[in-house]
């Protein structure tokens, strides 16, 4: 029964481990914002990321989306090209 708990424990460990993998925080500093569709670009050291803001979150965090605000940003991979901010903040 062990072996079979041990097994099970893996298994469990290793489906839910890619929901963890799909949200990433990372810092870098906002490069373009367009008001109308919604989609931030925000650079880091080595990186660019092109992601899609929900409006709730465009609306309350307006002065944080603004070209070489500093921010510190979480972004939900949705698969398919598809990235979304999930949170972002100053820094």
């Amino acid at each position: 029964m062990t072996i079979r708990k041990q097994i099970v424990a893996v298994v469990l460990a290793l489906a839910l481990s890619p929901a963890f993998a799909l949200a990433q925080e990372k810092k870098g500093t906002v490069s373009n914002y367009d008001k109308e569709s919604r989609m931030v670009v925000i650079k880091g050291k080595d990186w660019e990321q092109k992601a899609k803001v929900s409006s709730s979150i465009a609306k309350d965090k307006a002065d944080v989306l603004k070209e070489g605000q500093k921010v510190t940003v979480e972004f939900d991979d949705r698969g398919g090209g598809d990235v979304r901010v999930k949170s972002i903040s100053p820094r």
